[in-house]
C-alpha cells in the first residue's frame, strides 16, 4: 500500500511540478505587465503664497509644507502662485518688505521647494499689464522703471486720470522691462515648470490713453484716440502691445528652454476679452500657447456648460483648462456645484480643472474631490506644442 500510495504521490508531485512550470511564465509575464496607465488630466490651484500664510518664518514655512502636502494627497498636480513685481523687489530692498515681509524668507522659494519634493510643477502667476500700485517697481527709477510708464485713463466724465494701476502696453520700454523680470525670476527659481500670464490686458476699457498712444493712433488709424477709445481700432492698438510682449516671452522662453510652459488665463468669451487687449485666440492660432484657463466663475451649471463648449470650441486645439472658483468677487460657489462643474469641464474634454483658490480650500473640499472626481491620481498632460 505504501507503494502504491508513493507511486501515487510521485505522481502528484510530478504533475504539480509540470504544473508549476506552464503557469510561472504567466505569473510572470502578469507581474512584469504594465499597468493601467494614469489618466492624463491637469488639475491646479492658483494661491496667494503671500497673504495665504503666515509672515512669521517659522509658522509660514510650516503652513506651506501643510497646504502642499494636502493638495497633493488630494491627486492636484501643479501649482500656480501669484506674483508681483513688488514681492520680486522686497527680495533685496527692505522698502518693499514691510508690504511684503515674506520676502524675508522668501516664501515663493519655499513653496517652490516643497512642492519640487511632492513632485508637483509650479506655474507662476504673474500680470505684466496691471494690479499695480503707485509704488510698484515698474514705477520706481530705483528699480529701473519709469512713472511715464503708467497707462492714463478716460474716466466716464472724459477725464484723463492716470492711477498707476496699469502700465502702458504700447510701451516698449515697458514692456521690455516686465521680459527682464520674468528672466529674474527664472533665474532665481530654476524649478519653475512654466509662466503663467494673468488676464493680459488691462483692467478697465478706459486704459490706455497717454501721449504717446494718442500719437501712435493717430499715425496708424489717422483718429482720435480719445473720440475712439472704446472703438474696434482702440482695441486694435491695446492688442498690437499684448500680443508683442506675448510673442517675445514665448521666444525668450524657447531659447532658456523648450519645456518651459507658457500660458494665459481670462474669461470665456474673446471677443469680450479683445477690448482690453487679452488676444488669446489669436495667440493660440499662432500656436503660442501651451495651454489657456478660462475663468468660468458662476454657480450655474448650464452657463458653466455653455460657456465652457463656447471657448474649448474657440481655441480648439489648444488644451483649454477649466478655471472654477471657490469664493471670489463673482460670490462663493458652493462644493455641490463645484462637483458637478469638474464633471461637465470633463464632458466637454477640458485639459484639465484649475481651482481659485489655494486659501479657500477648506478639508472638507479636499475630502470630497479625493473621494470623488480626484480619487484616482492624474498625471499632468503634454500640454506643449
Amino acid at each position: 500500500m505504501f507503494l502504491i500510495r508513493n507511486g501515487v504521490l510521485r505522481r502528484l508531485f510530478c504533475s504539480c511540478a509540470v504544473l508549476a512550470a506552464l503557469l510561472l511564465p504567466l505569473f510572470a509575464r502578469a507581474a512584469d505587465a504594465p499597468s493601467t496607465p494614469a489618466k492624463a488630466e491637469a488639475r491646479g490651484v492658483w494661491l496667494h503664497p503671500f497673504s495665504d500664510f503666515s509672515a512669521d518664518p517659522v509658522t509660514g514655512k510650516q503652513e506651506i509644507e501643510t497646504f502642499v502636502k494636502r493638495v497633493a494627497d488630494a491627486n492636484f498636480n501643479f501649482l500656480l502662485p501669484w506674483v508681483v513685481s513688488d514681492y520680486i523687489a522686497a527680495l533685496t530692498d527692505t522698502n518693499y518688505q514691510q508690504t511684503f515681509p515674506c520676502a524675508k524668507w522668501d516664501s515663493l522659494g519655499v513653496l517652490i521647494s516643497a512642492a519640487r519634493q511632492r513632485k508637483l510643477p509650479v506655474h507662476i502667476w504673474y500680470s505684466f499689464t496691471y494690479y499695480k500700485s503707485a509704488h510698484s517697481p515698474e514705477f520706481n527709477p530705483a528699480h529701473g522703471g519709469n512713472p511715464v510708464w503708467a497707462a492714463r485713463m478716460l474716466d466716464a466724465d472724459k477725464k484723463l486720470t492716470s492711477p498707476k494701476t496699469d502700465i502702458c502696453v504700447s510701451n516698449p520700454e515697458a514692456r521690455q522691462w516686465q521680459l527682464q523680470l520674468i528672466d529674474q525670476l527664472l533665474d532665481r527659481y530654476p524649478d519653475i515648470a512654466g509662466i503663467h500670464i494673468e488676464e493680459p490686458g488691462y483692467g478697465y476699457a478706459g486704459n490706455c490713453a497717454c501721449d504717446g498712444c494718442q500719437t501712435l493712433f493717430r499715425e496708424l488709424f489717422g483718429a482720435d484716440l480719445l473720440a475712439e477709445i472704446k472703438g474696434p481700432q482702440s482695441e486694435d492698438l491695446k492688442c498690437l502691445g499684448t500680443t508683442d510682449f506675448i510673442r517675445q516671452l514665448r521666444a525668450r522662453l524657447l531659447k532658456r528652454n523648450p519645456k518651459l510652459i507658457l500660458s494665459v488665463n481670462g474669461g470665456t468669451s474673446w471677443r469680450g476679452d479683445r477690448t482690453l487687449g487679452r488676444d488669446w485666440r489669436h495667440w493660440a492660432e499662432f500656436g503660442w500657447l501651451d495651454y489657456y484657463a478660462a475663468q468660468c466663475y458662476t454657480d450655474n451649471l448650464s452657463s458653466f456648460s455653455s460657456n465652457m463648449e463656447q471657448v474649448i470650441a474657440d481655441l480648439s486645439p489648444t488644451p483649454v483648462f477649466a478655471g472654477i472658483h471657490i469664493k471670489s468677487s463673482s460670490g462663493t460657489n458652493p462644493l455641490s456645484a463645484i462637483l458637478k462643474e469638474i464633471e461637465n469641464a470633463r464632458q466637454h474634454h477640458a485639459a484639465g480643472i484649475v481651482l481659485f483658490s489655494g486659501k479657500s480650500l477648506t478639508d472638507e473640499h479636499l475630502t470630497a474631490l479625493k473621494n470623488g472626481p480626484f480619487a484616482m491620481p492624474a498625471l499632468y498632460p503634454e500640454t506643449k506644442r
